[in-house]
Formats: structure tokens, C-alpha cells, sequence
């Protein structure tokens, strides 16, 4: 018997970050230390001080970027540099580059901001990467193009034309949310954009993804939906430090727009990709060495996709954080990017 039709997570992370960022900012502001610092990894990728410093080595990599006014971060995240724009497939991609070594670009989810990644996960992949960070079409910072029907293959050629308009070299693409089945459906279409793929908290789409439990769905995208209801939906019960953490961490950077259409064209997105079959059909063929992760209490996206995923690529490994959530990146942000960079480095990367 199929899945229960799922209602997509089109409004889950921008609604959070927009509930909790005066909380956030607020507790930043009394807090003589700035944020929460969680504890580094064991690779050791540094400190802020020293993605700072790696960010002043990094430029604009195409004549046609414009730098956005008055976009420079202060504080904590000084390092990630301004916003810049440049023109691909008929919008104005908004991104910001920092840190130093091979490429990484990474791929927010469901109407997620540039915003809306943590401070802490930037800077310490900024000690190990070159990392792009960037806003999907209609979403902050990015332009859109409403005569066309916003879907996931259209934002992974987003992706794979913002990879060539920067000319990235080769670069390890890291999803999370939507953003990891942005990242899986590139893997399938266009396997040379990358080098590899890290997913999170992704599905295949189609009829073979195990679909978000009903209510959850319905919390998700009610209206009435609190941050600390929000909150229960991304972490589990018993990770109050990780969740403390995260509210403060995104506090240090200034939210990002998203307009009420971004948000219903990206819950369309989120449909369509329901009946998509094309990501499934083509991953068997990717030669993409591939990551696949996911919150073994994840109550968004259920963890059996994970081994769904990893069931139908042929170079895929399947990590399990066995006490996370749907935000096990953030939760667990030292062990996180200490798998990643190993896995890149097992890869041939860097």
C-alpha cells in the first residue's frame, strides 16, 4: 500500500526563523558574549577568527556579480562577506562565498534562507572549504520568474547554473531539507556538476518516498504553529541545549524576506516534486559518490528515506544520527562536519 499523500514543508523553515528571531535577537543582545558557541569538531576547523581571515582572500569569481549594498555582515558573521548577485537562468541568483580549500555549495531548504544555516556549521566548513552559500529562486536576496511554475528539477538547473556562472571547480554539493532533495535531483541530472553529495533530511519524491506523518504536516504548515511547537517538530524532546543554541544562533544574522508567493510557489514546488519520478529513474545512473544522512527521530522527513536513497544510488553511504532531529546538522554540527570533510577527503576531495 502507497505512502498517505504528504503536504510539503513549503513554510517550515522561513515560519521558525521568523518566530524566533526577536527571541534570538533579544537574548543576543543581553548576552555579553555574542552567541552560543557549541563545541568544535574533532578535526579542529578553527575558530571565526580564522574564517574570517580566509574570507579576505576570496573574490567575486565572475565579472557579471554585482556586490549588494550595505549587505556586509558585522559581529559573528563578518566572515561569511557580502551578498552578490549575477544572472542565471533569467533571475538574479543572490550568494555569499567565504573560508578556503575545495568547493563546497550549499542548498538550503523549503523557502530557507542564507539566514537561516548557523553560524557555527559556516565557519567551522569555511576552515575546510571554499563554501558557496546562495538563495533559491523568489527566496531573500534571489529574484524570480513567476511565468514559470517553481519546481525541484528548475532549482537544480538553478544550481548547476550558478556552479558554472561562479566557475566553481567541480564543487561537493551539501542539501539539507529540500535543499537535500535539490542536491539529489542534480546528482541524477546532471552528475558532472558535482564532484559529490551530501543530503539531509531528503527524499527520492515520486511514489517511492515515505511521506510526512498527517498531523505533522498539518503542524507544519498551520498558521497557529508556535516557535516552540516549531522547535519540537526539529529536535527531540530531550535536546534543550541544541535548541537553545539554535535560536541564539539565528539571532546573529539579520533574517532574510520571503514573500507570501515565494512561499505558496515553493508549497507548489514541493507537490509537484510528489509525482516527479525523474530524480528516482536517474540515480541508479549517477556515478556521484554520495553521503546521505538523517535524524534517526527526524518527525519531518521519516528516516526510512535515508535507506531508500542509499538503496538505489550506487555509490552512496548511509550515516544514521541515532538521538537527532530533522536539524541533526545543527544539533550536531562537530560530528557533522567532521563526517563531511572525511567523506570528502575519502572521495578524492581536497
Amino acid at each position: 500500500m502507497s505512502a498517505p499523500h504528504r503536504t510539503p514543508r513549503a513554510l517550515t523553515l522561513p515560519r521558525l526563523a521568523v518566530t524566533l528571531a526577536a527571541v534570538a535577537l533579544g537574548a543576543v543582545a543581553c548576552s555579553s558574549g555574542g552567541g552560543h558557541t557549541t563545541s568544535a569538531p574533532s578535526s579542529g576547523p578553527g575558530t571565526r577568527a580564522t574564517a574570517t581571515a580566509t574570507a579576505a582572500t576570496t573574490t567575486a569569481t565572475t565579472a557579471v556579480s554585482a556586490v549588494v549594498p550595505n549587505s556586509a555582515l558585522s559581529g559573528p558573521g563578518a566572515f561569511l562577506g557580502p551578498v552578490r548577485q549575477t544572472p542565471v537562468d533569467g533571475i538574479q541568483i543572490g550568494y555569499r562565498q567565504f573560508g578556503s580549500g575545495p568547493d563546497l555549495i550549499m542548498v538550503m531548504g523549503d523557502t530557507g534562507t542564507m539566514s537561516d544555516w548557523t553560524v557555527d556549521l559556516l565557519s567551522w566548513l569555511g576552515r575546510n572549504y571554499h563554501v558557496t552559500i546562495f538563495d533559491n529562486r523568489g527566496v531573500g536576496y534571489t529574484t524570480d520568474d513567476t511565468s514559470v511554475p517553481d519546481t525541484i528539477p528548475l532549482m537544480a538547473d538553478d544550481t548547476v547554473g550558478l556552479i558554472e556562472a561562479l566557475d566553481l571547480r567541480y564543487p561537493a554539493l551539501l542539501g539539507w531539507s529540500m535543499g537535500g532533495e535539490i542536491g539529489l535531483t542534480v546528482a541524477a541530472l546532471h552528475p558532472g556538476a558535482i564532484s559529490a553529495l551530501v543530503s539531509t533530511g531528503g527524499d527520492l519524491g515520486g511514489s517511492h518516498a515515505i511521506n510526512t506523518p498527517p498531523a505533522v504536516a498539518k503542524e507544519l504548515n498551520s498558521p497557529e504553529t508556535t516557535g516552540p511547537q516549531m522547535m519540537d517538530l526539529l529536535f527531540p524532546a530531550d535536546a534543550g541545549t541544541a535548541r537553545t543554541a539554535y535560536i541564539e544562533q539565528l539571532g546573529l544574522i539579520p533574517p532574510e524576506k520571503v514573500s507570501n508567493r515565494t512561499l505558496l510557489r515553493q508549497y507548489q514546488a514541493g507537490q509537484a516534486y510528489e509525482s516527479f519520478e525523474g530524480t528516482w529513474d536517474k540515480l541508479p545512473d549517477s556515478t556521484v559518490p554520495m553521503l546521505i544522512t538523517n535524524g534517526s527521530l527526524d518527525k519531518i522527513t521519516p528516516p526510512g528515506n535515508a535507506s531508500i536513497i542509499t538503496q538505489r544510488a550506487k555509490h552512496a553511504e548511509l550515516v544514521a544520527f541515532p538521538d537527532a532531529g530533522h536539524a541533526m546538522l545543527v544539533q550536531d554540527s562537530g560530528r557533522f562536519v567532521s563526517l563531511v570533510t572525511q567523506f570528502t577527503k575519502a572521495s578524492g576531495i581536497g
